[in-house]
Order: C-alpha cells, then sequence, then structure tokens
C-alpha cells in the first residue's frame, strides 16, 4: 500500500511492569533476561505487547503479562507513566505504559529460586533493555512521591503487619526518618489501618493490622 496523507504506521504499543519489594529495607526490582531480539538475552522488566482481542485495556495487559510471564498477580498494581518516541525501540515508534507493582519480598522469592526472575537493588542496575532504566527510576519516583500522603508502602509488606514494620519501609522508601511515637500518631489518625489482632514481637506482644481500604489517601504529608 502507498502511503498517503491518511495512511498512518502503527506504533508499537506495549506495557512494562517494575515489580518492587523491599530486601534489607533497600527497593530491588524484578528482572529476567530477553527471550528474543532485540536485546536478546539483555534484562528487562517483565512486559508485553497490547492485545487488542484478549485485553479490554492497559490494566489487563500488565496483569496478563504477570500472570503469562511470572504466574504472578501482585498485592497492588498501578499506572505510573507513559515512555513514548522513535528511538525507544529499534523496531520502530514506539509507547509504554509502565506500571508500578508492589509486593512482599519472601512471596517473589519462589520466582527467582526457579529461574523466573532476579531481584536487582534499583540503586545498582546494569544497563538494562530497552530504556528500562529510565522506567524503574520513573516508577521508584512515583513510589517514593506517594509513600508521602497514602498508604502504599503497606503493600510492600504482608497483609498483617505492626506499625514499626510500615514504618520502616515508610522510612526506607522515603528517606524520611520519623520519631516512632509520631509516626503512631499520625498514621493511626489517618484511618488507613484496621486493627486485627496481638502478635508476638521483639520485647513485647504488639498490635498488629491490615489496610483499611486497598489505598487511603492521607490527606496530608506524613513526612511533614
Amino acid at each position: 500500500m502507498t502511503k498517503t496523507a491518511t495512511a498512518h504506521e502503527r506504533p508499537i504499543l506495549t506495557v512494562d511492569v517494575a515489580l518492587l519489594a523491599l530486601i534489607d529495607q533497600r527497593l530491588h526490582v524484578a528482572l529476567a533476561p530477553r527471550a528474543a531480539a532485540p536485546f536478546k538475552g539483555q534484562l528487562a522488566l517483565p512486559g508485553g505487547y497490547v492485545r487488542v482481542d484478549a485485553d479490554a485495556d492497559t490494566d489487563q495487559t500488565a496483569r496478563r503479562v504477570l500472570r503469562e510471564k511470572l504466574g504472578f498477580e501482585p498485592a497492588h498494581l498501578e499506572q505510573a507513566c507513559t515512555e513514548s518516541g522513535p528511538a525507544r525501540d529499534p523496531r520502530g515508534w514506539s509507547a509504554s505504559v509502565v506500571y508500578l507493582a508492589l509486593h512482599a519480598a519472601d512471596a517473589l522469592q519462589p520466582l527467582a529460586d526457579d529461574g523466573r526472575i532476579t531481584l536487582h537493588d534499583i540503586e545498582a542496575l546494569p544497563a538494562l533493555a530497552f530504556d528500562h532504566n529510565r522506567l524503574i527510576a520513573l516508577a521508584a519516583q512515583r513510589l517514593r512521591a506517594k509513600s508521602a500522603y497514602t498508604s502504599i508502602v503497606a503493600h510492600l509488606l504482608h497483609d498483617e503487619f505492626t506499625i514499626p514494620q510500615v514504618q520502616a519501609a515508610f522510612e526506607a522508601v522515603t528517606g524520611h526518618r520519623m520519631n516512632a511515637a509520631n509516626f503512631r500518631r499520625k498514621i493511626l489518625e489517618t484511618g488507613a489501618l484496621r486493627e486485627t489482632r496481638i502478635v508476638p514481637a521483639a520485647y513485647r506482644p504488639a498490635q498488629a493490622y491490615r489496610l483499611a481500604e486497598p489505598l487511603t489517601d492521607f490527606g496530608q504529608n506524613l513526612a511533614r
């Protein structure tokens, strides 16, 4: 077909997922070697094409990619950003809808043990395929920003957690240290947590909590 003013090439449209977890209080990302060209064998984020016959939207694409490639459903998944342009992919003009996924680290370990992923500190990444180093930085930036005013960091923990555990996750992600009593008071005032049971702790039994809602907006910056 001869190109005309009304004929346009279709861009490459993909979804890439930055699946993050806390290991030793440092953010790590799940990567896997690419099975095909371009960048065959090079580490990359889990990703795939949007399938118009199977996906109602890119949220479904992201969940399908994680299910098909990793057999995994994250505790939290949200759209982080979109990156596009002619130089991202040697195959042509492309757009990637980037998703941020969060989960407790020990649940990812079986995926690492059987070779489906490797977990890498986001501050010490090798050169990745495409522009995936940048995509990870953008996803982490979104997580850090939202952690100050929402309950998102709790998705890096198990469903049930103590306030010291969520404070440690908050501080690891945001880099902001807080007085323990102030943090406890502020986060309980948000209504984001619901009491569950008393659990053993290092010095004395502690109250455990779970999220009251999948995501709560605090209405304030918790770090201030």
